[in-house]
C-alpha cells in the first residue's frame, strides 16, 4: 500500500496555512489529480478521458501507479512547511496554523470513526472464503477487518497529538529547535516502519544461497541437461507462467508480466487443448510429467521438428484467425500457414521434396543465430524461433535477406539451392537510430559546455582589460 504516514499528512495540512504563493498550489494541484486519477474505473469520467486522449496514459499496468505523484508531492509540501514552521513566521501565525492543522486532522479521524458503521468490509475473495470455511470463518475475518479499521484511525490520532504536542512545545519554548526535529523525525520514522513491517519483515526474506539457486536440480534435469543439442523443454503443470523450466532449460514458457501475445495464443487455443504438432512446430523436445508415485519424469518427443526444417507445400489463409485455427489439422513437417493479410500473396506455394536437403543450427546465441543448409534446389525453411521483424534481421551469406511469418509465430524463408549459411540478427532499427541521436545530443552538449567555458574565460578576460 501506498502508506505515507499519518504525520506526513498531516504536516502537508499545516503547510497549507504557512506556505504561500506558487510552490503550494502546484504541489495541491498534482496532488488532488494524482489522487483522482488512481481511482480508476472508480471515477470513469476522468479516467476515461485520460485514456482517450493523453498519449501513452493507456500503457500504464495499473493507474494506481500515478500515486507515486502523490508521495513526492505530500512529503515535499510537508517539509516547506516545517522550513517556515521553524524560521521566521510570526508567533500567532504559527499557533494558528497548528491549531486548525491539527483540529482538521482529528476530525478527519473522528468522520472515518463515525462513518465506519457505514462500511461492509466485504473483501474481493469472500465468495471463495465462506465456500472453503463457511459463514462462521467469513465473519470472523469481517471482524478483524473492522477491528484493523479502528485501529489504525486510533493509531493516526496518536501520532497526529504527539506531532502536535512537540510542535507546542517547541513554540512555547521547551524544546530546542533541533530537539524537536529530532523528535518529530523519530515519531516519523516510527509511523512508517511499523506500517512498512506489517509487509516487509523477517517472513518475506530467505537464505542467500536460496536466492542465488531458487530450484535444485532432480534426477530429472540432469538426464536432460545431458542432451548437449538445442531445444526446448515444457512441463504442463507450470503451463504457459511457470519459472522452473525456464531456470534449467530453453521452454516455450516463463514467468513475466509482458508475456508475447502469439504464445500466449498458442498455449489458449491448442497447446492448453494437447495439439502436440504445436509443441512439435516448437521443438519441444522433452515433455515432463509424474508417474504413477507421482515421481518426475521426462517424455522424450521423437516428433520434434527441430531448430529448422524444409516444407513442401505453403497453405494461404485470409487473416489471423484462420491462421490461428488453421494449426488444428495442419501437418507442420511438410506444411506451412502464411497470412495473406499481413503479408503478400507468394510468388510460389509448392516446393520440390529433397530427401538429402539438410539444414542445421550451427551457433545459438540470444541475439545471433547462424544456420547452415545444403539443398540441390530452392526451398523454404522454416524456423522454429519467435518472428519479430522489428528486431529480427535475416542474411544469407552475409546479404540481407527478407524472411516473414508462417504458423502464427514462426520464421520462414526461401532459400536458393546449394550450400550456404543463414544469419539472423537481432538489430532493431530504434536502437539504432536511437544510439546515433545520444551520439550526437552528447557531442551537442560537450559543445555548449565547451563553449560556455570559452565565453566565460573570454568574458573574464575581458573584464580584467577593462578594469586595467
Amino acid at each position: 500500500p501506498a502508506y505515507l504516514g499519518a504525520i506526513v499528512v498531516f504536516l502537508f495540512v499545516l503547510a497549507l496555512f504557512l506556505v504561500r504563493g506558487k510552490y503550494k498550489w502546484w504541489l495541491v494541484i498534482a496532488s488532488v489529480l494524482a489522487l483522482m486519477l488512481s481511482w480508476g474505473k472508480n471515477f470513469p469520467a476522468l479516467t476515461d478521458f485520460m485514456i482517450d486522449y493523453f498519449p501513452l496514459y493507456n500503457k500504464f499496468r495499473a493507474v494506481s501507479s500515478i500515486q507515486v505523484i502523490i508521495e513526492l508531492c505530500i512529503p515535499l509540501l510537508g517539509v516547506l512547511g516545517l522550513v517556515k514552521f521553524f524560521g521566521n513566521e510570526t508567533a500567532s501565525g504559527r499557533q494558528r496554523a497548528l491549531k486548525w492543522s491539527l483540529i482538521i486532522s482529528v476530525s478527519v479521524v473522528l468522520l472515518l470513526l463515525i462513518v465506519q458503521g457505514t462500511f461492509s468490509f466485504v473483501g474481493l475473495n469472500d465468495d471463495t472464503y465462506e465456500r472453503y470455511f463457511g459463514e462462521e470463518v467469513l465473519a470472523m475475518i469481517r471482524s478483524d477487518r473492522e477491528m484493523v479499521y479502528l485501529n489504525d484511525a486510533i493509531r493516526s490520532a496518536v501520532f497526529v497529538l504527539l506531532a502536535a504536542v512537540v510542535m507546542w512545545l517547541y513554540l512555547k519554548e521547551k524544546l530546542r529547535p533541533t530537539i524537536a526535529i529530532l523528535l518529530l523525525g523519530v515519531l516519523i520514522a516510527a509511523d512508517l516502519i511499523t506500517v512498512d513491517r506489517r509487509y516487509v519483515n523477517e517472513d518475506q526474506f530467505v537464505s542467500k544461497r536460496q536466492i542465488k539457486e531458487p530450484f535444485r536440480k532432480s534426477a530429472v534435469d540432469r538426464e536432460i541437461l545431458a542432451d548437449t543439442t538445442i531445444f526446448r523443454v515444457f512441463d504442463p503443470t507450470e503451463g504457459l507462467n511457470g519459472a522452473r523450466t525456464s531456470n534449467f532449460y530453453q521452454s516455450i514458457g516463463g514467468y513475466h508480466a509482458a508475456k508475447p501475445a502469439g504464445i500466449q495464443d498458442l498455449f489458449d487455443f491448442h497447446i492448453y487443448d494437447n495439439n502436440l504438432a504445436v509443441l512439435d512446430m516448437l521443438n519441444v523436445k522433452y515433455i515432463l510429467g509424474q508417474d504413477d508415485q507421482g515421481e518426475q519424469i521426462a517424455s522424450f518427443n521423437p516428433n520434434a521438428c527441430g531448430n529448422a526444417w524444409f516444407i513442401s507445400r505453403l497453405v494461404p489463409v485470409e487473416d489471423a484467425n484462420a491462421e490461428l485455427q488453421g494449426l488444428k489439422n495442419l501437418n507442420v513437417r511438410t506444411e506451412a500457414l502464411v497470412n495473406t493479410s499481413k503479408f503478400p500473396d507468394p510468388a510460389r506455394l509448392e516446393f520440390p521434396a529433397d530427401s538429402t536437403a539438410s539444414i542445421a543450427l550451427t551457433d545459438y546465441r540470444p541475439n545471433h543465430l547462424t544456420y547452415e543448409y545444403d539443398a540441390s534446389e530452392p526451398q523454404l525453411a522454416v524456423f522454429s524461433e519467435m518472428y519479430y521483424a522489428n528486431g529480427w534481421q535475416a542474411f544469407i551469406d552475409g546479404s540481407p535477406s527478407e524472411h516473414f511469418r508462417v504458423n502464427y509465430v514462426l520464421r520462414a524463408m526461401e532459400v536458393p539451392a546449394g550450400r550456404h549459411r543463414i544469419e539472423f540478427r537481432f538489430e532493431p532499427e530504434v536502437i539504432e537510430r536511437g544510439s546515433t541521436i545520444t551520439l550526437a545530443s552528447t557531442g551537442i552538449l560537450m559543445l555548449v559546455f565547451l563553449g560556455g567555458i570559452v565565453y566565460s574565460l573570454r568574458s573574464r578576460s575581458k573584464k580584467e582589460e577593462d578594469h586595467d
